[in-house]
């Protein structure tokens, strides 16, 4: 045994020296070993996963495994592991997973996913997930617990596993993503207050976006133009509020940077940058039904991203009357 040892030892040496593999025969000269004799130690290696085996032409090149043992990645990972059976008992769990669920490992180790966990984890709904697994579905599902009185979102995956006797079983990961759950909802919740802010502003106005096409449109812009927010937000016929052919408005100019032609389209406005934060002003005598016009005031201020590039135009409108 002991002899059998030193030569399984001298074989991995040589493999080791020889990332690239080597076939039997070259195994067999560097270690000074029969090749039957060689054959036989590189089954066993091979079937301990010790080795991997790649195919070149009709021969096989052995080299040194570099997986990491299940185990090790279960105890190397911060998110929540648990491995179960086909029966669905829990056959390994790392240390995530039991501090979580709060009892001792060897309680969890034999225990049903079902009875253990039900009362923190969506148990049911994952055996669900576990069937569209069999069915060859593989992503992630995003589940949100309460535990403590605190909120928890974790993206949950089932992972089809074998076990070392061929046995099938599945390995279920669980990655906290609280933090970036929060910050996601915090910035839905503060985009619902702007343009809940932007939609009851007593001020007209409206939002495009690099694109030009509308982003929103507010209440005082409906009721100063008569245009709704339903039939424009998505489109580009801001234009339509003030004019009876297509033509830019400010807020267009300014998102194409073409601020030299606001003259050109607004003449005798005299509009100039009043600030250094991208801010224009233009004036405009824009037709009415029925004959006459009325004479409005445009400030548009440009919306930068962290980048300092430019991502949407605010355009505000207001009725100058003779003094």
């Amino acid at each position: 045994m002991e002899a059998a040892d030193k030569e399984i030892t001298h074989i991995k040496e040589v493999l080791r020296e020889n990332p690239r593999g080597m076939n039997i025969k070259e195994i067999s000269a560097a270690v000074a070993m029969s090749r039957n004799s060689i054959a036989k130690y590189l089954d066993v290696l091979t079937a301990a996963g010790q080795l991997e085996v790649r195919y070149v032409g009709n021969a096989k090149l052995f080299y040194l495994a570099k997986r990491v043992p299940l185990e090790s990645m279960m105890s190397m990972s911060p998110d929540m592991i648990a491995v179960m059976d086909k029966d669905m008992r829990i056959a390994q769990a790392n240390s995530p997973f039991v501090d979580f669920i709060g009892v001792p490992k060897d309680r969890i180790i034999g225990s049903r996913l079902f009875d253990l966990a039900s009362a923190m984890l969506p148990v049911e709904q994952m055996m669900g997930w576990l069937q569209q697994e069999k069915a060859g579905a593989d992503s992630p599902h995003e589940i949100r617990i309460k535990k403590n009185d605190k909120e928890i979102y974790f993206n949950a995956l089932c992972i089809p596993t074998l076990f070392e006797d061929g046995d099938t079983g599945v390995a279920l990961r669980f990655e906290n993503i609280s933090d970036r759950k929060q910050a996601e909802l915090s910035h839905e919740e503060h985009k619902r207050l702007t343009e809940a802010i932007l939609y009851a502003c007593p001020v007209p106005m409206y939002v495009i976006g690099e694109d030009h096409h509308i982003l929103a449109w507010n209440r005082a812009m409906e009721k100063f133009t008569g245009l709704k927010s339903a039939g424009l937000v998505g489109t580009r016929r801001q234009w339509q509020a003030f004019y009876p052919e297509e033509r830019p408005c400010l807020a267009d100019l300014v998102i194409d940077g073409l601020t030299e032609r606001i003259p050109t389209w607004y003449p005798g406005s005299g509009a100039q940058p009043v600030s250094r934060d991208g801010t224009f002003t233009a004036e405009d005598a824009v037709p009415v039904p029925g004959g006459g016009s009325r004479r409005l005031r445009f400030t548009v201020t440009s919306v930068m991203n962290n980048g300092g590039d430019l991502i949407a135009a605010i355009e505000t409108v207001e009725e100058i009357f003779p003094k």
